[in-house]
């Protein structure tokens, strides 16, 4: 087409018209009867050379080529490929916290408080095995009542070792210690069968999965106080006997015997056997005031945790069924601990009538 146009040209100039150097060129340019493309413009990039571009590719981390047999992470796995952050040991403005580790002592567990240490070095001097005080207090006068702890323990021959705020506070996982800590061995469970032996029938609770362990130590301190032969708690499920547990207790947790099953049915059966009558503390439709249960008969009271309650199976393994009266019931019931109080005071009242 190029061809025939040129023809054309040169006929209206006629023979004796010079060609000009462009249309020379076109003519030397057409192949075939088609005219070559141009040579397009080298580019800024291309000046570079491709050295340099995958040199500034492997740079960025893009392009670079793959090695045979592998594959390039995609922008999921380079996610899961990053380290996790656990905003637990962050504080509110997203520093990260500085946590020092716990100081351990000359034993596996600590009991902390005036109230807990003073019970213990009192009643059960041989299960401390040695006492933490701040010598803030220590120093005091007499009438201190850190300063009475530390007098008894070295009567006792208790080892007593000043130490400051800053370790108590570790140790006791910045509990309230108020300057005193003792260390005591590993908790010692006490078997079933040897809380029914006693001077006068059986008064045991037992607990139907409470979980929180201020109760527990609410419970345990109601116990001691209102002459309770132990207490008995499962062994999943549960709360168990830790630091802070023996601080709600005021030291009762160590002072009262407490068993630990692993199938609180199975030990209600046992407890039958033995001869002691189990009452559930609960709202049943056959439940009937805990005042007219004989207290002065061997018992156990089996109390259910903050939410459910006795679960039904533990119920149907009790002989009666006992609630505690109440005037309104706006606000629900009892606290577990409340409960446990009440029902255990009124049959201690009743064993104490003439």
């Amino acid at each position: 087409m190029s061809g025939f146009k040129d023809r054309m040209r040169a006929a209206k100039r006629g023979p004796g018209t010079p060609v000009r150097a462009s249309d020379q060129r076109v003519r030397q340019d057409d192949v075939g009867g088609q005219r070559a493309r141009p040579e397009a413009a080298p580019r800024d990039s291309d000046r570079r050379g491709p050295a340099r571009r995958e040199d500034a590719r492997d740079q960025r981390g893009r392009g670079a080529p793959v090695p045979r047999g592998e594959t390039r992470p995609t922008a999921r796995d380079d996610r899961a490929s990053r380290p996790t952050i656990d905003y637990r040991d962050r504080d509110d403005t997203g520093s990260r916290r500085t946590a020092e580790p716990r100081i351990t002592g000359p034993g596996e567990r600590i009991v902390y408080g005036v109230g807990p240490v003073r019970e213990l070095v009192t009643r059960n001097p041989k299960s401390v095995r040695a006492i933490w005080v701040d010598p803030r207090r220590a120093d005091k006068s007499a009438g201190d009542p850190v300063a009475q702890i530390v007098t008894k323990a070295r009567l006792e021959g208790i080892l007593v070792e000043d130490r400051e705020r800053g370790s108590l506070d570790r140790s006791s996982e910045d509990g309230r210690h108020q300057g005193v800590l003792a260390w005591l061995g590993p908790f010692a469970y006490t078997p079933l069968e040897e809380l029914v032996k006693g001077d006068e029938p059986a008064l045991l609770v037992a607990l139907d999965g409470v979980e929180d362990p201020r109760n527990l130590g609410a419970i345990l301190r109601s116990a001691y106080l209102l002459g309770a032969g132990g207490v008995i708690i499962p062994e999943h499920r549960a709360a168990q006997v830790t630091p802070l547990v023996s601080k709600t207790s005021a030291g009762a947790s160590e002072l009262l015997p407490i068993a630990q099953v692993g199938n609180l049915v199975r030990a209600l059966e046992e407890l039958r056997e033995l001869n002691v009558w189990r009452v559930a503390v609960h709202a049943a439709t056959n439940a009937q005031p805990i005042s007219k249960i004989d207290g002065k008969m061997p018992l156990v009271i089996v109390l259910g945790s903050e939410g459910d309650g006795v679960r039904p199976l533990v119920a149907k393994h009790c002989d009666f069924h006992a609630l505690i009266p109440m005037q309104r019931s706006g606000v629900g019931s009892f606290n577990v601990s409340v409960a446990a109080a009440l029902a255990l005071y009124e049959l201690r009242r009743q064993r104490s009538a003439p």
